[in-house]
């Protein structure tokens, strides 16, 4: 069973893991709490960022419901949940999927502004701009959110965010996952690690899908 508290904002989860995912499932630990409040996830593709993202909340939502969570221990606030994954384009309102983004952020953003306390969800943030705008949108994003109540999850493939840790006073705390090679065979472990991605699988995956690379 989960523990609700009313103190500063933070989640501190022990061997927490995605409930429907069964005997596959991978578990992890995380805690969150003052002086960091956004956990900026780098990796590389099918490392388990999104996975990652899904397990903190739809433990979030069970918590609250008053259900048992899925973790041996689980700890954390009442937070308005507010997530941006797996947005899609709508062709009747000639809005494309990057737009669709951009609304859905600006909710978060008004809500951060309203004072709630917040629990933020950012898969793949900006993911539908090129790489120049989505990095400036992505910082400039980050510190407005950074503000007293809120605590947030932003996934990226942007190594250039992570560059945010070491800035003065940053309220940001960098992990990531990461894949290894068997036999020439990729594999995945999907335990979160402190620090930065330091590996890349595009290219093999493109190869792998019968793509020819030079």
């Amino acid at each position: 069973m989960p523990k609700i508290i009313k103190r500063s904002s933070k989640i501190i989860a022990k061997n927490i893991g995605h409930p429907l995912l069964g005997q596959k499932c991978v578990c992890n630990n995380i805690n969150v709490e003052d002086p960091y409040q956004i956990i900026l996830i780098t990796g590389s593709n099918m490392s388990g960022k999104s996975t990652f993202l899904r397990t903190i909340g739809i433990n979030i939502v069970l918590a609250y419901a008053g259900a048992p969570v899925c973790a041996d221990q689980f700890c954390c606030n009442i937070m308005e949940l507010y997530t941006c994954m797996k947005i899609s384009d709508n062709l009747g309102e000639s809005i494309s999927s990057f737009y669709a983004e951009i609304l859905r952020i600006k909710n978060i953003v008004k809500a951060s502004k309203n004072s709630e306390n917040i629990l933020f969800l950012l898969d793949e943030i900006f993911k539908g701009t090129n790489s120049i705008d989505r990095i400036t949108g992505a910082r400039i994003l980050m510190r407005q959110l950074c503000r007293n109540g809120n605590l947030g999850f932003v996934s990226t493939h942007d190594l250039e965010l992570s560059e945010m840790e070491k800035q003065m006073n940053s309220k940001i705390k960098n992990y990531h996952f990461s894949e290894y090679y068997i036999d020439n065979r990729i594999n995945f472990d999907y335990k979160l690690k402190k620090g930065v991605s330091t590996t890349r699988n595009a290219i093999y995956l493109m190869k792998l899908a019968g793509i020819d690379i030079e």
